[in-house]
């Protein structure tokens, strides 16, 4: 079997549900440091730089980040197997983060292993981080400690498609308050019910603006509710959850405006630190990575990555798997698309700091920025 599927096999092994990351973590870096990359443990992440040997042209010296993440969700129910034993079967890595993402995670690590540092300038940049399901001690707590780069790629299941963006996040609360009185004298209370009925149902009739041509149209979508106490008693309070998902067009700010304009109950803001993010179609790191997928498609992401994190960083997020195994009973994902990550990233990393880049500017300052 090929190296990166034992990596990730073993990486499968070692449960790592976020918040609990030591076992996985360690068993990465013990790999990065016999495999001659020297790794630094930084809380629950595992971080390593490579500095390429070749000749590069006087300020063309830059750098790239490849991250993904370690943690995974809790297994859950459904399961037909064992979801921490790694099976290979039918051509298949089966267990919890072979999909999301332990398989980008192996294929970067992989990539850089076998990337000697005759054959690029600059330096290429690890993260394999912790929390990216939960939000906490990953990337956003070592970003400020890593050596500066320009470019990144983020490892998410994209069945290795190029996604240089992804919509943003909001996660809000309406609240109705009715007044509760006996069913059979409805007369004498408001039901709440009712008014989360009329709410639920004005969200859905607004006309959301900003559509943007790679992410698609902003949504606000109501995905759960509750409401009521006995089945006699008319509901004194009732609410809904409130999935949002903003655009550059419709940013978060917008789309929570339009919401309170468009709902009577109260809105209580549950998440609203994710906006969204976009790297130019034209951006050299779009373009390396596009030339190096097997698929060659550029499209939005579907999901919320670390790439939020990166902030004004040129970034894609490109990796093996299929958002349909990501936190699935009998999570999997094909060797086939492994082994094409690991080449992939490979080329990605040799292209975009190839040596002799006497077109190359300067790193921007913004990449300055972001590593000081």
């Amino acid at each position: 079997m090929s190296a990166v599927i034992d990596l990730l096999r073993l990486l499968v092994s070692q449960p790592s549900v976020s918040g609990d990351e030591a076992l996985c973590r360690d068993a990465l870096a013990n790999w990065l440091d016999v495999h001659g990359i020297p790794a630094t443990i930084h809380g629950r992440n595992v971080l390593a730089c490579i500095e390429g040997t070749a000749p590069s042209a006087e300020g063309a010296e830059r750098g790239l980040l490849l991250c993904s993440h370690i943690d995974v969700v809790p297994v859950g129910e459904g399961w037909s197997r064992d979801p921490w034993d790694g099976a290979l079967q039918d051509g298949l890595v089966f267990g919890r983060g072979a999909n999301d993402a332990k398989s980008s995670v192996a294929a970067m690590a992989v990539a850089a292993a076998q990337l000697h540092p005759s054959r690029f300038s600059g330096r290429l940049v690890l993260a394999f981080v912790c929390d990216e399901e939960t939000g906490g001690e990953g990337i956003e707590a070592c970003l400020h400690d890593l050596p500066k780069f320009d470019a990144a790629v983020v490892g998410e299941p994209t069945g290795l498609d190029v996604c240089p963006g992804q919509r943003g996040l909001l996660r809000a609360k309406v609240v109705a308050t009715g007044r509760a009185c006996h069913a059979s004298r409805p007369w004498e209370g408001v039901n709440a019910v009712e008014l989360s009925a009329r709410d639920v149902l004005a969200v859905q009739q607004l006309q959301l603006p900003g559509a943007d041509t790679l992410l698609g149209p902003p949504t606000l979508q109501a995905t759960v509710i509750a409401g009521g106490t006995r089945p006699n008693v008319l509901p004194g309070e009732c609410s809904f959850e409130i999935d949002g998902r903003p655009t550059p067009g419709c940013d978060n700010e917008r789309l929570l405006a339009l919401l309170c304009s468009a709902v009577h109950g109260d809105v209580v803001v549950r998440s609203n630190r994710y906006l969204p993010v976009r790297t130019a179609d034209d951006a050299e790191i779009v373009t390396t990575a596009a030339a190096a997928s097997p698929t060659g498609v550029v499209r939005g992401f579907g999901g919320v990555s670390d790439m939020f994190h990166l902030g004004d960083i040129p970034a894609v997020v490109m990796g093996p798997g299929t958002s349909a195994a990501s936190h699935a009973p009998d999570e999997w994902v094909a060797v086939s698309q492994v082994e094409a990550a690991a080449e992939a990233y490979a080329k990605i990393a040799e292209n975009y700091l190839a040596a002799q880049r006497d077109d190359r500017s300067a790193p921007s300052a913004a990449s300055e920025e972001s590593a000081s």
